[in-house]
This record gives C-alpha cells, sequence and structure tokens, in this order.
C-alpha cells in the first residue's frame, strides 16, 4: 500500500497533502541515484522555473521540498537523514539525477540565467548602459540619470543616453533608483543560479566545498602534461602521429644543415652552400682590406 493510501480518508487536507508529497521524495529517491540540495533562498521564481527545464532536458528532476517531510523520506529510503539535517535550513529545492553530480554541478554553472536587478542585488557583472533612445519620456526619470551620473539629452520625445556609460562593476550593491532605471529599460543584468549545499554520493551527504575541482587548475595540469609529453616524444624520436611531422621536419633540416656543412651539392642544399660560400667569401675581403686597404 502506497504512502498516499494509508492515509485515511478523514485526515485533514494539509495532512493529505503532506503524504502525497512525502511518496514523491521516496519515490524520487528510489527512482535516481544521487541526488543534490540546492539553497532557492531569494530566488526568483522565474528562475527556478528555468533552472528545472533546463534540468529536466538534462535528464534530472528538480523538485522543491518542504524540508521535515524530506527528511522522513531520506529515512524511509535509508539516506542518512542526519547527515542531511544542517543543509536543510530554509528554502530549500532537490535535483534527483542518475548523471555524476560533478557533470550537474558545472551543467548549473553554464546555464547563465538571467533576471531583473532588484534593491539591494549584488551585481554579478559589468552593467553598462548603451547609448541611443531609451524610450523613457522626458519627467521625474531624469532626475534618476542624473543621480546616477549618465550622460543624456532630450530628442524626439524621449530621453537618450548620449554615450555607453558603466553604471555598475562586479560586486557593487544596486541602488533603488538604479534598480527602477535597469527595469524601465527592459535589462536583465543580473546572474542568478542553484546554489548547490550539498551532495549525496556513494551513501555519504558531503558539501561541494569538501571536492570542489578547481577548473582552471586541472585543465593547466593537463595543459602542461601533454607539452612535457610531446617534448619528450619529439625530443626521443618516437614515431607517434601527433609528433611525426615535427620530426620530420627536424630530420630535414638537420641533413640540410650536413650536406651545406659538407659542401654536399645536394639540390636542396645548393642555395646554401653557395650563401655560405658568399658570406665567407664576404668576410675574407673584409680581413684582406683591413690589412691592405690599397686592394
Amino acid at each position: 500500500m502506497s504512502i498516499q493510501k494509508a492515509v485515511t480518508v478523514k485526515s485533514s487536507p494539509a495532512r493529505q497533502r503532506k503524504a502525497k508529497q512525502l511518496e514523491e521524495y521516496v519515490n524520487a529517491l528510489q527512482q535516481y541515484r544521487y541526488f543534490l540540495i540546492a539553497s532557492i533562498t531569494g530566488l526568483p521564481a522565474s528562475v527556478l522555473k528555468q533552472s528545472k527545464s533546463l534540468l529536466r532536458q538534462d535528464g534530472s528532476l528538480l523538485k522543491v521540498v518542504k524540508n521535515t517531510v524530506f527528511l522522513i523520506a531520506l529515512e524511509k529510503a535509508g539516506k542518512n537523514p542526519k547527515e542531511a539535517e544542517q543543509y536543510l535550513k530554509g528554502q530549500n529545492a532537490v535535483i534527483f539525477t542518475n548523471k555524476n553530480p560533478f557533470s550537474i554541478i558545472f551543467f548549473l554553472d553554464k546555464q547563465k540565467i538571467m533576471r531583473e536587478a532588484r534593491a539591494g542585488d549584488v551585481a554579478t557583472n559589468e552593467i553598462v548602459l548603451p547609448a541611443g533612445n531609451t524610450g523613457i519620456p522626458p519627467g521625474p526619470m531624469i532626475s534618476n540619470f542624473n543621480k546616477l551620473g549618465i550622460p543624456t539629452r532630450v530628442q524626439e520625445g524621449s530621453i537618450w543616453i548620449a554615450k555607453d556609460t558603466v553604471v555598475a562593476r562586479p560586486g557593487d550593491v544596486i541602488s533603488p533608483e538604479l534598480a527602477e532605471l535597469l527595469t524601465k529599460l527592459g535589462l536583465k543584468p543580473i546572474e542568478s543560479k542553484l546554489q548547490i549545499k550539498a551532495i549525496y554520493l556513494d551513501g555519504r551527504i558531503i558539501s561541494p566545498k569538501d571536492v570542489e575541482l578547481d577548473v582552471k587548475l586541472w585543465r593547466d595540469r593537463l595543459s602542461s602534461a601533454h607539452t612535457q609529453a610531446y617534448n619528450l616524444a619529439f625530443n626521443a624520436a618516437l614515431p607517434l602521429p601527433q609528433v611525426l611531422p615535427a620530426i620530420i621536419g627536424k630530420a630535414h633540416m638537420e641533413a640540410l644543415a650536413l650536406a651545406a656543412l659538407a659542401g654536399f651539392p645536394a639540390k636542396e642544399a645548393v642555395p646554401m652552400i653557395l650563401a655560405k660560400a658568399e658570406a665567407q667569401a664576404k668576410a675574407l675581403y673584409e680581413k684582406l682590406k683591413a690589412i691592405k686597404p690599397e686592394l
């Protein structure tokens, strides 16, 4: 008998709703191998909806969870509720997936979901207002432009921005005036995404910080290892497809240099031999000229 059916008809609607949620969570925990707990505190509904859609396309499931109900589901599914409890504070969503959890984190990091700015937000990127017609009629909004130091002019019945203007840099706090102006201009400058708090991996619940990978560091290490391996293969003249063209090119140049040094009149070496002979003749001439200027 399912959890939901076990709830009697006399149960309150709230209790029936919790029973349904519990069943959904338990089913998801049994269906998917991994799960990630993400904070959604302060995350706009539009960003949450878009994240859910992106994850669904990637074969994963995102559910906004009730913390207490999800803890019960973890216990029923045997997934270490005590370890998860510290991460289930505030508003949370859970991503259920059969993919490597780190590929989900990388996937989310690549998704740039932009939203409107709100007063108190911290700018995630440089915000530039482009020069041109704003479409805003002259009036009270002019004072906002002036307060923010944006050069303007009134033309054709609307406010024009005179030149591209940086109004915020990464880390700057968005003021109420700037938030209002950005909204009026229809700009969505704030990058927003799910914040992963915990990962269920190999029977344990861990923080991403405990296993955080520096992608740039590993990319640099791989690049350095590739360069060292290439140099080793090149210097050892190993006949590998990746280095053969360079090895053959080097051998060709060394053969030409040897032929020129030995004065061997191979077709490709003749120009080098003649150039060398000419250089030697000129050098000899300069020496003789220094000894006997009359020459």
